[in-house]
C-alpha cells in the first residue's frame, strides 16, 4: 500500500463513519469548527491501524498555516494528515465546510447567505489545489456536509448563485469562476474538473467529498 493509498483509506473510513454519526445525530456539528474537532478525533482514533512499521508515524494537525500563490497568500488549513518515515514527511490537506440551515440559538431562524457559502466551497477547492503544489504536499481533500437543501437542489438563478452553484446537476466545473460578490474576491481559478452530482443523502443531511486530481465521490 502506497502512502497515498493509505491516506485515502484513512480519510474514506473516517468520513464514512462521520457521515453516519451525523446523520443519526450521534454527532451534531453546529459549525465548521465543531466539525473539524469531531472529524479530527475520528481520524486520530483510526490512525494507529495504519502505522505498519516502527519508523512510520501518522499525525493529525489542525489549523496548519501555509503560503500559496494567491492573494492573500497566507492560508490556514483545517486539517492536515502528516505522514513521516525515515525523515521524509508528506502533508495531506483537508478543508471542511459545514452548512447548517438554522442558527444555533434554536429559534428556528434560517442562516441565509448561501451565496457566500457556495463561493467559499469553491474557494476551498481552489485552495486544496494550491496546497497540493507545495513542496512535500500530496493530494488535497474537501469534505462538506449540509442539512440545507438549497445548496444541493435549490434553483440557483441569480448571477452570483448561478456562477458559484453547488447544485447537484452541475458537472464539469473547471477554469475561472468570476462574478462580483460582497466581501469576497469574486474570482476562483480551478485547474481540475469537478462535479456536484455525487451529493450523498443520509437522513436529513447531504454530504460530498472532492479530491484533487481525481473524480469526486461521496
Amino acid at each position: 500500500m502506497t502512502i497515498e493509498q493509505k491516506i485515502k483509506e484513512i480519510i474514506g473510513i473516517s468520513w464514512a463513519s462521520y457521515k453516519n454519526k451525523v446523520a443519526s445525530r450521534l454527532l451534531d456539528p453546529e459549525n465548521e469548527k465543531m466539525m473539524q474537532l469531531q472529524l479530527a478525533l475520528i481520524i486520530q482514533t483510526l490512525i494507529p491501524i495504519f502505522e505498519f512499521r516502527p519508523s512510520e508515524s501518522i499525525k493529525v494537525l489542525l489549523e496548519e498555516p501555509v503560503n500559496i500563490n494567491r492573494q492573500p497568500s497566507r492560508r490556514i488549513i483545517d486539517i492536515v494528515i502528516l505522514h513521516s518515515e525515515n525523515n521524509i514527511k508528506r502533508y495531506f490537506p483537508v478543508e471542511l465546510k459545514c452548512f447548517r440551515e438554522f442558527t444555533r440559538d434554536k429559534t428556528g431562524k434560517k442562516r441565509g447567505a448561501q451565496n457566500l457559502g457556495m463561493y467559499d466551497y469553491w474557494a476551498d477547492i481552489e485552495n486544496i489545489e494550491q496546497y497540493s503544489n507545495l513542496n512535500d504536499y500530496g493530494f488535497g481533500t474537501q469534505l462538506t456536509l449540509t442539512d440545507d437543501n438549497y445548496y444541493v437542489t435549490g434553483r440557483h438563478q441569480g448571477n452570483q448563485v448561478a456562477m458559484y452553484s453547488t447544485n447537484n446537476t452541475r458537472i464539469n466545473v473547471t477554469g475561472t469562476l468570476q462574478q462580483a460578490i460582497v466581501n469576497r474576491l469574486g474570482r476562483i481559478d480551478l485547474n481540475g474538473i469537478y462535479a456536484m452530482n455525487n451529493w450523498e443523502r443520509i437522513g436529513d443531511y447531504h454530504f460530498i467529498r472532492q479530491e484533487t486530481g481525481n473524480p469526486s465521490y461521496p
